[in-house]
Protein backbone atom coordinates (compact mmCIF):
# COMPACT_ATOMS: atom_id res chain seq x y z
CA UNK A 1 0.00 0.00 0.00
CA UNK A 2 1.21 3.44 -0.56
CA UNK A 3 -0.21 7.18 0.12
CA UNK A 4 1.02 10.43 -1.26
CA UNK A 5 0.30 13.44 0.85
CA UNK A 6 1.12 17.46 -0.10
CA UNK A 7 4.31 18.97 1.37
CA UNK A 8 3.41 21.98 2.82
CA UNK A 9 6.20 24.66 3.24
CA UNK A 10 9.08 25.75 0.55
CA UNK A 11 11.07 22.75 1.29
CA UNK A 12 12.31 22.58 -2.50
CA UNK A 13 13.35 19.02 -3.59
CA UNK A 14 15.14 18.34 0.01
CA UNK A 15 14.45 14.67 0.71
CA UNK A 16 12.50 13.87 4.41
CA UNK A 17 14.85 14.12 7.26
CA UNK A 18 15.27 10.18 8.57
CA UNK A 19 17.46 7.95 10.05
CA UNK A 20 20.03 6.12 7.65
CA UNK A 21 18.42 3.12 9.42
CA UNK A 22 15.42 1.84 9.36
CA UNK A 23 12.87 -0.58 11.11
CA UNK A 24 11.87 -3.12 8.41
CA UNK A 25 7.97 -2.52 9.91
CA UNK A 26 8.66 1.53 9.14
CA UNK A 27 6.76 2.85 6.19
CA UNK A 28 8.75 4.37 3.80
CA UNK A 29 8.75 8.05 3.40
CA UNK A 30 10.11 9.92 0.68
CA UNK A 31 9.75 13.83 -1.39
CA UNK A 32 9.98 13.40 -4.70
CA UNK A 33 10.97 16.81 -7.18
CA UNK A 34 7.65 17.51 -7.70
CA UNK A 35 7.25 18.27 -3.94
CA UNK A 36 4.85 15.28 -2.82
CA UNK A 37 5.47 12.94 -0.12
CA UNK A 38 5.54 9.54 -1.01
CA UNK A 39 4.45 6.96 1.57
CA UNK A 40 5.03 3.35 1.01
CA UNK A 41 3.89 0.71 3.60
CA UNK A 42 6.68 -2.05 2.10
CA UNK A 43 9.83 -1.64 -0.40
CA UNK A 44 8.61 -2.28 -3.93
CA UNK A 45 9.22 -5.00 -5.70
CA UNK A 46 8.39 -4.53 -9.61
CA UNK A 47 9.97 -1.61 -9.86
CA UNK A 48 9.24 0.32 -13.63
CA UNK A 49 12.38 3.15 -14.62
CA UNK A 50 11.53 5.29 -17.21
CA UNK A 51 14.59 7.02 -16.05
CA UNK A 52 17.77 5.96 -17.66
CA UNK A 53 19.91 7.06 -14.54
CA UNK A 54 17.58 5.72 -12.18
CA UNK A 55 18.06 2.49 -13.49
CA UNK A 56 21.30 2.77 -13.10
CA UNK A 57 21.50 3.74 -9.77
CA UNK A 58 19.10 0.64 -9.25
CA UNK A 59 21.63 -1.65 -10.81
CA UNK A 60 24.49 0.23 -8.54
CA UNK A 61 23.16 -0.62 -5.83
CA UNK A 62 22.65 -4.34 -6.48
CA UNK A 63 18.64 -3.76 -6.67
CA UNK A 64 18.72 -4.88 -10.53
CA UNK A 65 16.59 -7.56 -9.65
CA UNK A 66 13.64 -5.47 -8.33
CA UNK A 67 13.25 -4.10 -12.36
CA UNK A 68 10.02 -5.42 -14.71
CA UNK A 69 10.24 -2.99 -16.94
CA UNK A 70 12.38 0.21 -18.43
CA UNK A 71 12.30 2.50 -21.37
CA UNK A 72 13.75 1.87 -24.27
CA UNK A 73 16.88 4.31 -23.76
CA UNK A 74 17.53 2.30 -20.21
CA UNK A 75 20.73 0.51 -21.76
CA UNK A 76 23.46 0.22 -19.19
CA UNK A 77 24.75 -1.81 -17.46
CA UNK A 78 24.10 -4.00 -19.96
CA UNK A 79 21.98 -6.65 -17.76
CA UNK A 80 19.27 -3.54 -18.29
CA UNK A 81 18.94 -4.71 -21.60
CA UNK A 82 17.44 -7.97 -20.72
CA UNK A 83 14.47 -5.98 -18.85
CA UNK A 84 11.41 -5.56 -20.59
CA UNK A 85 10.60 -2.22 -22.85
CA UNK A 86 7.43 -0.14 -21.91
CA UNK A 87 8.22 2.47 -24.66
CA UNK A 88 9.56 5.95 -24.32
CA UNK A 89 10.57 7.97 -21.11
CA UNK A 90 8.91 10.73 -21.94
CA UNK A 91 5.19 10.79 -22.43
CA UNK A 92 5.22 7.31 -22.13
CA UNK A 93 2.16 4.92 -22.69
CA UNK A 94 0.55 4.53 -18.89
CA UNK A 95 -1.56 1.77 -20.22
CA UNK A 96 1.47 -0.43 -21.38
CA UNK A 97 3.24 0.13 -17.95
CA UNK A 98 0.54 -1.05 -15.99
CA UNK A 99 1.27 -4.17 -18.11
CA UNK A 100 4.14 -4.95 -15.88
CA UNK A 101 2.13 -4.70 -12.97
CA UNK A 102 4.29 -2.31 -11.11
CA UNK A 103 4.15 -1.24 -7.17
CA UNK A 104 6.45 1.49 -8.17
CA UNK A 105 7.02 3.74 -11.45
CA UNK A 106 10.22 6.54 -11.64
CA UNK A 107 9.70 8.93 -14.34
CA UNK A 108 11.46 11.85 -15.17
CA UNK A 109 9.67 15.44 -14.04
CA UNK A 110 8.71 18.32 -16.58
CA UNK A 111 5.88 19.66 -18.52
CA UNK A 112 6.26 16.94 -21.07
CA UNK A 113 5.67 14.05 -18.52
CA UNK A 114 2.47 15.67 -16.68
CA UNK A 115 -0.11 14.16 -18.71
CA UNK A 116 1.55 11.08 -17.38
CA UNK A 117 1.89 11.82 -13.94
CA UNK A 118 -1.86 12.94 -13.75
CA UNK A 119 -2.77 9.22 -15.80
CA UNK A 120 -1.19 7.58 -12.91
CA UNK A 121 -2.41 9.98 -9.81
CA UNK A 122 -5.44 9.24 -10.91
CA UNK A 123 -5.30 5.47 -11.04
CA UNK A 124 -3.29 5.62 -8.04
CA UNK A 125 -0.08 4.11 -9.21
CA UNK A 126 2.76 4.32 -6.84
CA UNK A 127 4.85 6.78 -8.61
CA UNK A 128 8.40 9.19 -7.96
CA UNK A 129 9.14 12.08 -10.15
CA UNK A 130 13.18 13.13 -10.35
CA UNK A 131 15.08 15.37 -12.16
CA UNK A 132 18.99 14.94 -12.94
CA UNK A 133 19.72 18.23 -14.26
CA UNK A 134 22.72 18.94 -11.52
CA UNK A 135 25.48 17.18 -9.38
CA UNK A 136 23.05 17.56 -6.72
CA UNK A 137 20.22 16.14 -8.30
CA UNK A 138 22.22 12.94 -8.42
CA UNK A 139 23.15 13.32 -4.97
CA UNK A 140 19.63 13.11 -4.09
CA UNK A 141 18.18 11.03 -5.91
CA UNK A 142 20.95 8.24 -5.04
CA UNK A 143 19.59 8.28 -1.56
CA UNK A 144 16.31 8.67 -2.79
CA UNK A 145 16.61 5.72 -4.27
CA UNK A 146 18.73 4.00 -1.76
CA UNK A 147 15.85 4.93 1.03
CA UNK A 148 12.90 3.18 -1.49
CA UNK A 149 14.85 0.18 -1.75
CA UNK A 150 16.15 -0.29 2.04
CA UNK A 151 19.96 0.56 0.84
CA UNK A 152 20.15 4.17 2.34
CA UNK A 153 23.55 3.26 3.64
CA UNK A 154 25.14 2.00 0.46
CA UNK A 155 23.46 4.81 -1.36
CA UNK A 156 25.47 6.91 0.63
CA UNK A 157 28.77 5.08 0.39
CA UNK A 158 27.83 5.32 -3.42
CA UNK A 159 27.75 9.00 -3.65
CA UNK A 160 31.04 9.30 -0.99
CA UNK A 161 32.99 7.36 -4.00
CA UNK A 162 31.46 9.75 -6.53
CA UNK A 163 32.51 12.91 -4.57
CA UNK A 164 35.94 10.80 -4.15
CA UNK A 165 36.34 10.35 -7.44
CA UNK A 166 35.70 13.92 -8.85
CA UNK A 167 38.02 15.18 -6.06
CA UNK A 168 40.83 13.22 -7.66
CA UNK A 169 39.97 15.04 -11.06
CA UNK A 170 40.40 18.51 -9.25
CA UNK A 171 43.24 17.05 -7.46
CA UNK A 172 45.13 15.68 -10.80
CA UNK A 173 44.38 19.11 -12.88
CA UNK A 174 45.16 21.38 -9.70
CA UNK A 175 47.66 24.30 -11.07
CA UNK A 176 47.39 23.55 -14.94
CA UNK A 177 46.58 25.73 -17.38
CA UNK A 178 42.74 26.09 -17.74
CA UNK A 179 41.83 26.28 -21.74
CA UNK A 180 38.64 27.70 -22.90
CA UNK A 181 36.54 25.23 -23.96
CA UNK A 182 33.43 25.16 -26.45
CA UNK A 183 31.41 22.02 -25.69
CA UNK A 184 30.12 20.88 -28.81
CA UNK A 185 25.88 19.57 -27.55
CA UNK A 186 24.49 19.51 -31.13
CA UNK A 187 24.87 21.56 -34.70
CA UNK A 188 22.34 22.56 -37.15
CA UNK A 189 21.80 24.82 -35.40
CA UNK A 190 24.75 25.24 -32.43
CA UNK A 191 23.73 24.17 -29.14
CA UNK A 192 26.34 24.09 -26.17
CA UNK A 193 26.21 24.00 -22.57
CA UNK A 194 25.63 26.62 -20.35
CA UNK A 195 25.89 27.39 -16.14
CA UNK A 196 22.60 25.47 -15.40
CA UNK A 197 24.14 21.93 -17.10
CA UNK A 198 25.81 19.71 -15.06
CA UNK A 199 28.43 19.13 -17.55
CA UNK A 200 29.13 22.98 -16.71
CA UNK A 201 30.27 21.56 -13.44
CA UNK A 202 31.96 18.46 -14.75
CA UNK A 203 34.08 20.93 -17.29
CA UNK A 204 35.08 22.61 -14.39
CA UNK A 205 35.82 19.99 -12.47
CA UNK A 206 37.93 18.49 -15.45
CA UNK A 207 40.74 21.69 -15.60
CA UNK A 208 38.78 23.47 -18.23
CA UNK A 209 36.74 26.74 -18.78
CA UNK A 210 33.22 26.80 -20.42
CA UNK A 211 33.73 29.86 -23.00
CA UNK A 212 29.51 29.73 -22.46
CA UNK A 213 29.44 29.38 -18.60
CA UNK A 214 27.96 33.05 -18.21
CA UNK A 215 25.06 31.59 -19.34
CA UNK A 216 22.16 30.14 -17.28
CA UNK A 217 20.40 28.02 -19.71
CA UNK A 218 21.43 24.02 -19.41
CA UNK A 219 21.75 24.08 -23.03
CA UNK A 220 21.42 27.62 -25.09
CA UNK A 221 21.41 27.86 -28.59
CA UNK A 222 24.66 30.00 -29.62
CA UNK A 223 25.29 31.72 -33.04
CA UNK A 224 28.40 31.44 -34.66
CA UNK A 225 29.48 34.61 -34.26
CA UNK A 226 28.82 34.32 -30.76
CA UNK A 227 31.75 31.39 -31.06
CA UNK A 228 34.02 32.99 -33.01
CA UNK A 229 34.04 36.25 -30.71
CA UNK A 230 35.04 34.10 -27.79
CA UNK A 231 37.04 31.92 -29.51
CA UNK A 232 37.81 28.54 -27.70
CA UNK A 233 41.26 27.01 -27.30
CA UNK A 234 39.48 23.46 -27.63
CA UNK A 235 36.31 22.43 -29.05
CA UNK A 236 34.96 19.17 -27.11
CA UNK A 237 33.19 17.04 -29.62
CA UNK A 238 31.11 13.84 -28.25
CA UNK A 239 30.25 11.15 -30.12
CA UNK A 240 28.69 8.41 -29.91
CA UNK A 241 25.30 6.18 -30.61
CA UNK A 242 23.61 8.15 -27.76
CA UNK A 243 24.94 11.56 -28.22
CA UNK A 244 22.83 14.42 -30.10
CA UNK A 245 22.83 14.61 -33.94
CA UNK A 246 25.57 16.34 -35.76
CA UNK A 247 25.70 17.34 -39.35
CA UNK A 248 29.36 17.06 -39.16
CA UNK A 249 32.43 17.58 -37.12
CA UNK A 250 33.61 21.25 -36.38
CA UNK A 251 36.14 21.56 -39.16
CA UNK A 252 33.16 20.71 -41.61
CA UNK A 253 31.18 23.50 -41.15
CA UNK A 254 30.56 26.31 -43.08
CA UNK A 255 32.84 29.18 -41.26
CA UNK A 256 33.93 27.00 -38.41
CA UNK A 257 37.82 26.55 -39.96
CA UNK A 258 37.95 30.52 -38.95
CA UNK A 259 38.31 28.61 -35.05
CA UNK A 260 41.42 28.35 -33.19
CA UNK A 261 40.80 25.27 -31.96
CA UNK A 262 39.97 24.06 -35.51
CA UNK A 263 43.07 25.47 -36.71
CA UNK A 264 45.05 24.25 -34.16
CA UNK A 265 43.55 20.52 -34.31
CA UNK A 266 42.36 20.82 -30.65
CA UNK A 267 38.90 19.41 -31.55
CA UNK A 268 38.84 16.48 -28.51
CA UNK A 269 36.11 13.57 -29.35
CA UNK A 270 34.77 12.13 -26.08
CA UNK A 271 32.09 9.33 -25.78
CA UNK A 272 28.73 11.02 -25.67
CA UNK A 273 27.65 7.39 -23.60
CA UNK A 274 29.24 8.24 -21.01
CA UNK A 275 29.00 12.51 -20.67
CA UNK A 276 25.62 12.86 -21.21
CA UNK A 277 24.77 10.13 -18.59
CA UNK A 278 24.20 11.77 -14.98
CA UNK A 279 24.71 8.69 -12.72
CA UNK A 280 27.16 6.12 -10.55
CA UNK A 281 29.58 6.87 -13.62
CA UNK A 282 30.26 10.78 -13.54
CA UNK A 283 33.61 10.20 -11.79
CA UNK A 284 34.89 8.17 -15.02
CA UNK A 285 33.36 10.58 -17.16
CA UNK A 286 35.10 13.58 -15.43
CA UNK A 287 37.99 11.06 -15.54
CA UNK A 288 37.80 11.02 -19.44
CA UNK A 289 36.99 14.43 -20.29
CA UNK A 290 40.13 15.85 -17.81
CA UNK A 291 42.34 13.27 -19.48
CA UNK A 292 40.96 14.86 -23.10
CA UNK A 293 42.07 18.49 -21.49
CA UNK A 294 45.25 17.30 -19.90
CA UNK A 295 46.62 14.08 -21.52
CA UNK A 296 49.58 14.49 -18.81
CA UNK A 297 47.24 13.42 -15.93
CA UNK A 298 45.78 10.47 -17.97
CA UNK A 299 48.05 7.68 -16.35
CA UNK A 300 47.71 8.98 -13.00
CA UNK A 301 43.77 9.29 -12.95
CA UNK A 302 43.79 5.65 -14.61
CA UNK A 303 44.84 4.37 -11.06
Amino acid sequence: MFKWYPLAGALGCALLASSDIRAQSEPIRVEDDAGRVLVLETAPQRIVSLVPVATEILFSLGEGSRLVGRSRFDDYPPEARSIPVVGDAIRPSVETVLLRNPDLVILIGGSDNAEAVREMERLEIPHVVVLFNTLEDLQVNIVRIGRIVGREDLARRLWARIERDLEAVRAAVAGKPIPAVYYDVGYPPAFTIGAGSYLDALLSTAGGRNVFGDLSAPSPRVSLEAIIARDPDVIVYPVGGTGPTHAGGPGERPGWQNLRAVKQGTVLEVPSELLHRLGPRVGEAARVLAGALHPETREALAH
